[in-house]
């Protein structure tokens, strides 16, 4: 296993590490995201179901990876950076929306109304899915996207508008549901 793994290293940390520093532009951490992919292919090794190549799939190690890292590099805010007036206005917002036997019936309407259409998009579309799961879900902007997707951000941004505008098309029936007066 060791000697297998010091291969798989030797074969592909040039490629991986020439790529990582090509979307993260700082050449200790594009080491660092490297080595920990590494570490999560030796985690994960027995996933591997050998059907594709294996660099696609580490290359998709790699890239949960820099999501990740890019998810924990976000700062937070104090709570005694944020206005108390702010928080107490949250709070009677809150207070003013409180759940009732009709609300939540509603609401458990619209989910499973959302999960449909999510899953249909899904099935459909699996690539505008996964974009729109990128910046809904992950929080990731059009230079993560670009770099993920290596394409240039005039191209990303056209690609978005499309996956959006395809998401649309699906998730109508919900957003009738959900934002009906």
């Amino acid at each position: 296993m060791d000697r297998a793994l010091r291969r798989i290293d030797r074969a592909f940390f040039a490629v991986l590490y020439r790529e990582c520093r090509a979307v993260i532009r700082d050449a200790e951490l594009a080491r660092d995201l490297v080595q920990d992919t590494f570490i999560k292919v030796w985690q994960r090794c027995a996933t591997f179901n050998g059907i594709s190549d294996l660099l696609p799939w580490i290359r998709a190690v790699m890239r949960n990876t820099m999501i990740d890292r890019l998810r924990r590099s976000v700062p937070e805010v104090a709570i005694d950076d944020v206005d108390s007036a702010i928080i107490d206005k949250r709070f009677e917002e809150l207070a003013a929306n409180s759940p009732t036997p009709h609300n939540e019936a509603r609401a458990a309407e619209s989910a499973a109304c959302f999960e449909r259409c999510w899953e249909r998009f899904a099935h459909d579309c699996p690539d505008h899915a996964a974009v729109i799961a990128w910046i809904a879900q992950d929080g990731l902007d059009n230079e993560d996207i670009a770099a993920l997707l290596e394409r240039s951000p005039g191209a990303t941004r056209e690609y978005i508008r499309q996956c959006r505008k395809r998401a649309r098309q699906y998730l109508a029936e919900w957003h009738e549901l959900a934002f009906r007066a």
